[in-house]
């Protein structure tokens, strides 16, 4: 199934009129893209960009490196500032994200950490201003609890892939090889949209983005 949250050429429009700023997340975008590598598609990051820089936060957790194009869009977004601790599983990508962040001179505000999230965030002391959650489909809600517990007052916690190519608002039963991540999904959505607790608006950008604020 091809992405059905936007047409096609509102997203060729989109992406030739907002590539990134900056020439080294280019090669970034590029290199994802070539190699396959699930991250942030351009707009997401353009959204990124803009929320970081609206919310100034001083300390950012990150869920899922992939090869760091994400972390270093929200360390430019804050003016090369921000304190951000990312979590990569897979010790490939995260040695590749290092690479690209000590290439960037940006290893002395991004910490990665390689391992299993779910481990590294009960070893975690907050509180992180904001949260971007971009990992396993299946375990978003998980990740986003235990940021809960992490995250400042009004912290802002951003989940990428919530609409999962179009499948989560699809009406009937899924092909089986997504079954597992498009319930979880949508579980995750109704939690986020009608639990007091969080304000959440879902936007049709990239892949599907939720942005959700903690209720005061």
């Amino acid at each position: 199934m091809d992405n059905q949250i936007t047409y096609p050429y509102i997203d060729t429009f989109l992406h030739a009129l907002q590539p990134p700023e900056d020439a080294f997340l280019r090669e970034l975008e590029a290199l994802s893209r070539k190699e396959d590598v699930p991250s942030a598609v351009r707009t997401t990051a353009r959204l990124l960009h803009l929320l970081v820089g609206l919310k100034k936060p001083v300390r950012i957790l990150e869920i899922g490196t992939a090869i760091g194009y994400s972390a270093l869009t929200m360390y430019l977004g804050s003016g090369k500032k921000a304190q951000i601790v990312t979590i990569e599983k897979d010790e490939e990508r995260f040695l590749m994200a290092r690479n690209h962040f000590r290439s960037y001179g940006a290893l002395q505000n991004i910490k990665p950490i390689c391992g299993d999230a779910e481990e590294i965030l009960s070893t975690l002391t907050g509180p992180f201003d904001m949260v971007f959650i971009d990992a396993a489909k299946s375990a978003s809600r998980r990740y986003f609890d235990m940021a809960l517990s992490l995250a400042a007052p009004d912290a802002l916690i951003v989940t990428d892939n919530v609409l999962y190519g179009g499948r989560t608002a699809r009406e009937g039963e899924p092909e089986h090889k997504h079954r597992t991540g498009v319930k979880a999904m949508q579980e995750y959505l109704d939690y986020l949209c009608h639990d007091e607790r969080f304000f959440t608006a879902v936007l049709p950008v990239g892949d599907g983005v939720a942005i959700t604020m903690l209720q005061p």
